[in-house]
């Protein structure tokens, strides 16, 4: 957007033992000021565009949807057809997958899709400082009952929620625990969703 201003007003000097103070006609006070009264209203208009161009958009919520891709943390999760899934047998698994997120968004909100038919199944969604040995910070996450689920949860955390990629990693967890064994024993989670406020 282009904001132009160009000055209107131009003084006339008056000239001594020449010029007599009027308030009336082309050379008066009245004329004077009221032409200065035009610039100024001129200026607050000029203002005004400028402090329009200079406004940022209202933040707009923006979904990321991710195909889990789950590295192992100690119980590995199966890959089958673009999900993942508890192994038969086994009772346990729990890995973590990397965030790429714009810097400066703010995560509103958590979504996991998939099925259960027993176990504790909890899905998180971490920052951690980029000095080594730094804690992980909780910023959202989900406990995921049985049967099919599709569950949000918004984020409570403040500003934890507000993307710092120049001093933070962000990553999300998938654990597994207490889960049934047998054939008929399917754990599957099918995606993972995140809403962010992007500025």
């Amino acid at each position: 957007m282009s904001v132009n201003y160009t000055p209107a007003f131009r003084h006339k000097d008056w000239i001594d033992n020449v010029d007599r103070v009027r308030a009336a006609g082309d050379n008066g006070f009245n004329a004077r000021f009221h032409a200065l009264e035009a610039e100024f209203a001129t200026l607050s208009q000029v203002i005004a565009k400028v402090n329009e161009a200079l406004q940022l958009p209202a933040p707009r919520p923006v979904k990321f949807t991710l195909t889990p891709a789950l590295i192992t943390l100690t119980d590995p999760w199966e890959h089958v057809s673009g999900a993942v899934s508890k192994p038969i047998g086994s009772s346990a698994a729990s890995g973590m997958m990397s965030l790429s997120l714009p810097h400066r968004a703010t995560i509103t909100e958590l979504r996991a899709c998939g099925r259960k038919k027993g176990g504790n199944l909890f899905v998180n969604v971490y920052r951690q400082n980029l000095a080594a040995g730094s804690a992980q910070e909780l910023i959202v996450g989900l406990t995921l009952g049985n049967g099919p689920f599709d569950t949000s949860n918004a984020v409570t955390s403040g500003d934890r929620a507000k993307v710092d990629n120049d001093n933070y990693r962000y990553y999300l967890t998938a654990e597994l625990d207490s889960a049934p064994t047998g054939p008929d024993s399917a754990v599957q989670l099918t995606c993972f969703q995140l809403t962010c406020l992007t500025p």
